[in-house]
């Protein structure tokens, strides 16, 4: 039987490097040479020639491709390079981040298009990596990326009566956020901005790439539901006792003074700090769709990795962030300028 093709846009980032290595074909017992997979990955990057888009296509289960999601004429062409209508069986839609305090509507633009087509050539699940906030109660009154998502999930879900079968993801704040110089600066600045009983909903990156491997194995269960991927929520205080348990240090940070210059410095970053007070809030006073989007996700993958499992995983790993990894920079930190 031919492995079902799944077509991985962010490829090279964390979520669709995620999703490939959830769904790493495992050897057969007969031989280990030979590599089971019902999957064959897509994996789309801007730029096939770089290291890291070579690394992948090293995989025995991944096929890198070349293509421009500003580009209507680009993505289509990979559709149809890839068989036509009905060849490509799924779609891991992940798009960029564009930066603190950037507009959304590249982003908006790039996942509408990418719905558009997986109607268009019969892909049968569509999975949108999309982020929480929450709930829906206040969609109307988000700005820039959020804004860009909100619209998003309303496009794919509009197609949903023309035969579109789709998830939604929801991750929370990825754990990663905490690495390396750049890691040391958002921990501060969660401390210092942040409510003291104020928890922030964590998810582990690898998480989102097994719950979405989750899905696409499972995936009639998973049809026309939205999923919450949340690790555990914790206080900073809770975060920081769970880095000690798990490595034996505080979670690295930088001196409170220069978090609160930041925060003062940075509009966008004011905005991060009332858009996780309004989330946190929004859970406490209504958890029913929250719980139940949350518990949705559990029963797809039960086991979702904790802040102390996480740093725990990472102690002995060199974790240094790139300089503008999610397109946030230590300038951009503290200019808020793009």
């Amino acid at each position: 039987m031919a492995s079902k093709k799944i077509l991985v846009t962010g490829a090279t980032g964390k979520q669709g490097r995620a999703l490939i290595t959830a769904l790493r074909p495992e050897s057969s017992q007969e031989n280990e040479e030979t590599s089971v997979t019902p999957f064959q990955i897509l994996g789309l990057t801007r730029d096939a020639s770089t290291a890291s888009a070579k690394s992948l296509d090293a995989e025995p289960h991944v096929t890198v491709v070349q293509g421009d999601l500003d580009s209507e004429q680009s993505v289509r062409k990979v559709f149809e390079d890839a068989g036509g209508k009905g060849a490509v069986w799924g779609v891991f839609a992940v798009l960029a981040y564009p930066g603190l305090g950037a507009s959304g509507d590249g982003v908006e633009r790039q996942g509408k298009l990418l719905a558009d087509l997986a109607l268009e050539f019969g892909v049968s699940h569509f999975v949108y990596s999309s982020a929480e906030r929450g709930g829906e109660q206040y969609d109307d009154e988000t700005k820039l990326d959020r804004l860009a998502k909100v619209r998003i999930e309303r496009h794919v879900r509009s197609l949903e009566e023309r035969g579109l079968k789709w998830t939604i993801l929801r991750p929370g704040f990825f754990m990663e956020n905490f690495d390396g110089t750049i890691g040391k600066i958002t921990a501060t600045v969660m401390r210092c901005g942040l409510q003291p009983d104020t928890k922030l909903q964590l998810v582990s990156a690898d998480d989102i790439g097994r719950v979405a491997a989750a899905v696409f194995n499972n995936s009639n269960a998973a049809i026309s539901k939205i999923l919450v991927l949340v690790g555990e929520a914790l206080t900073y205080s809770e975060q920081d006792a769970a880095y000690l348990r798990g490595t034996g240090k505080h979670l690295p940070s930088i001196p409170n003074i220069l978090g609160r210059i930041l925060i003062a410095m940075n509009g966008a970053t004011k905005d991060l700090i009332s858009d996780m007070e309004r989330v946190h809030k929004l859970r406490v006073d209504d958890p029913a769709g929250y719980t139940a989007h949350l518990a949705d996700a559990r029963a797809i993958y039960p086991h979702m990795t904790t802040f102390e499992e996480w740093a725990r995983e990472r102690k002995n790993i060199a974790t240094q962030q790139a300089p503008n990894w999610n397109q946030v920079s230590i300038l951009k930190l503290i200019t808020g300028r793009h």
